[in-house]
């Protein structure tokens, strides 16, 4: 048994021996022709950075060759006529919107030549074909259809963007697309490297047999595209297709079998290529999210299982994100753990990563109002980067950007409930790719998402974020100077607040009137320019139509203190919203448990408050759509008899309810 292994381990080694000998045994001459008709795909870098940095950036840890060069490399292109040239689809992908420019193919001289016209292209069979400007004629490589497992194959390309490589390996296996079956791929040996992919896959004798794809994610065996595919397909027209599981993870439960094809007219020059192709992948991605939202139409919120959102009141001023949990229920997920940063005098940064990327909160320092703020897109972004690392990393060094510049572009977007964000975009040049925010303004500050994006689907991201914006479940709060200012700003506040009427009056009180609630303080809390205003925002549905209001308020006197007075909305429970809410609304009908007007505290002592009931005129139980208001007064001492029963008595006065 050990000798007939031992034999054909040794008969096995003969054949690879013989193998990559003929596979080597390409003529100087050949190669030479190889070497001429082989080309790399090039981007030009970015000639300015309009980034900052913690301190300078350690360039000499870059190697020589590509901190000199003035190009990216990024695949590998041949000749196939003497000027017409072809690479993988997904190598001019990187090119498409690219701030480094159009792409271009140089060649060994170090001349660049860059894409003129794009004459086929098939995302789905990953090749291009097309010509560029300026080149001479190239002797192109002669193709072969004619193959056989375990034939001796050579891939050319442009291995780890360090020039034209020629590697030795076998043709291991024929297998079929995966999708349809509809071709098979060339697998082979061979070794293929990043900067590979669009280069030839030859036979031992130098023929062209297929376009190389892709590389096996844990072994060896690489993938090529029969170059007869390339050259069968027809003139005139590219083709876009993609059949893959769609859905947004970690907010919607469900997920569609996305199966999309789409067909456009070439020959096309770069730029029309470019453009066309950015806005079929915009209208690709709006098909799927119209798909997926017409297949979960049952489930989506406020339909399905939505009691619970529309029965809690969340104090969730640090964004959150309105999700399924895996029994398809909506609820507001907190994200966490955040990080904190605390900005000089009392402001700070708060971010955390989620399914919208990056959350984030603003609190600007002080109790004041800053118009500045709101218009300053440098100052926004400079101190996201204090709570954001967002480093670039150089060598195996990362250094900390400390500023972005002011926003390439901004645009306003008003979303399903009427809030009107701010979407801001900033080029991160050296990466090609942007960072956008989507920033929701508030009186302290400003919360919302950020998400790195490559160039190329700029738009589509805008998109996501634009879909994501109607889940981002945010309260409001700041100052009573802030509020004041918020209020009066119409271009940026949301079209809820429109019906809202709010007055302070520095050292007396505020008056808060809604079609929902009145809220005066004077006799209950007297306010400054230190006292704060919260707003819990909660989700109504009125006459079937579901809306953002108003579901609680809050005043604090002095918001670094405990005494506060509050009015919050508990709607009838729907049966589906869990046992703890429609105990709760018993116990608020009856005006029993923690609602009976009596003082409480605390163990310790240190928190005294009043709990009652506030109800509209002509409240009945028995009316689902009647809700009922949780009144409180919190206070940091124990209050005399007297003293209760005065502030319970203030307490009725100075809250009505008017639904």
């Amino acid at each position: 048994m050990a000798a007939g292994r031992a034999g054909a381990l040794a008969a096995l080694a003969m054949f690879a021996a013989i193998a990559t000998a003929e596979a080597s045994a390409l003529t100087p001459e050949l190669q030479r022709q190889v070497r001429a008709a082989t080309f790399e795909v090039v981007l030009r870098k970015p000639e300015k950075d309009t980034l900052s940095y913690e301190k300078p950036l350690p360039l000499e840890l870059v190697p020589f060759q590509e901190r000199n060069d003035k190009y990216r490399s990024v695949g590998t292109a041949f000749a196939i006529t003497p000027n017409t040239f072809v690479t993988a689809a997904h190598v001019i992908g990187l090119g498409i919107a690219s701030q480094f420019g159009a792409p271009g193919i140089r060649g060994g001289d170090g001349k660049v030549y860059p894409i003129e016209r794009i004459l086929k292209y098939s995302n789905h069979e990953d090749f291009v074909v097309f010509t560029v400007s300026g080149a001479p004629p190239v002797t192109p490589l002669a193709t072969s259809t004619t193959i056989a497992i375990d034939d001796p194959v050579l891939a050319v390309g442009n291995a780890l963007g360090e020039g034209i490589v020629i590697r030795d390996g076998l043709l291991t296996s024929l297998t079929p697309e995966a999708q349809d079956g509809r071709w098979k791929w060339l697998r082979f040996s061979a070794a293929a490297s990043p900067g590979n992919s669009g280069g030839p896959l030859l036979d031992a004798r130098g023929l062209v047999i297929g376009l190389v794809s892709a590389k096996s994610a844990n072994e060896n065996l690489n993938y090529a595209l029969p170059i007869e595919r390339l050259l069968e397909a027809p003139d005139k027209s590219g083709t876009f297709e993609v059949r893959e599981s769609f859905g947004i993870p970690k907010l919607l439960r469900g997920t569609i079998v996305a199966d999309y094809q789409e067909s456009f007219p070439l020959p096309a020059t770069f730029a029309d290529f470019s453009r066309d192709t950015r806005a079929l992948f915009q209208r690709y991605f709006k098909a799927q999210y119209a798909k997926l939202l017409a297949a979960e139409a049952d489930s989506i919120f406020p339909r399905g299982q939505s009691a619970k959102m529309l029965a809690r009141l969340y104090a969730s001023f640090d964004p959150s994100i309105m999700a399924q949990e895996e029994d398809k229920s909506w609820d507001a997920h907190a994200c966490t753990p955040g990080t904190e940063t605390r900005l000089p005098g009392d402001g700070r940064v708060w971010h955390c990563g989620s399914a919208a990327g990056i959350l984030f909160r603003i609190q600007y320092p002080g109790y004041g109002v800053d118009e500045r703020h709101y218009k300053d897109s440098k100052e926004f972004m400079d101190l996201i980067l204090k709570g954001v690392n967002l480093p670039r990393v150089v060598g195996s060094q990362p250094v900390r950007i400390t500023s972005a510049g002011p926003a390439q572009q901004e645009t306003l977007l008003r979303d399903r409930y009427g809030r009107v964000w701010q979407r801001r975009v900033w080029a991160i040049g050296y990466a090609d790719t942007y960072l956008m925010a989507l920033a929701l303004p508030t009186p302290d500050g400003y919360v919302g998402a950020l998400s790195m994006v490559p160039s190329a689907l700029l738009e589509v991201q805008a998109e996501g974020m634009e879909f994501m914006a109607d889940y981002l479940y945010v309260s409001y709060t700041g100052s009573l100077p802030q509020w004041q200012a918020f209020m009066q700003r119409r271009e940026l506040r949301p079209s809820t607040f429109d019906h809202l009427k709010l007055d302070y009056d520095p050292g007396k009180g505020v008056r808060f009137e809604s079609p929902r609630l009145r809220f005066d303080s004077a006799g209950i809390a007297t306010v400054g320019a230190q006292s704060s205003l919260e707003m819990r925002m909660t989700y109504m549905l009125d006459k079937g139509q579901i809306s953002w209001d108003v579901g609680g308020i809050v005043l604090r006197p002095d918001r670094d203190k405990k005494t506060f007075v509050a009015a919050f909305r508990q709607p009838r429970p729907g049966e589906d919203a869990g046992k703890e809410l429609r105990e709760r609304w018993e116990h608020m009908s009856k005006q029993e448990a923690e609602f009976t007007g009596a003082l409480q505290h605390n163990n310790d002592l240190t928190d005294y408050w009043i709990r009652t009931v506030g109800r509209g005129n002509g409240f009945s139980d028995a009316d689902p759509a009647r809700p009922q208001y949780e009144i409180v007064y919190n206070i940091d001492r124990a209050l005399l008899p007297g003293e209760s029963d005065q502030i319970k008595g203030r307490l009725a006065g100075g809250i009505k309810v008017t639904e």
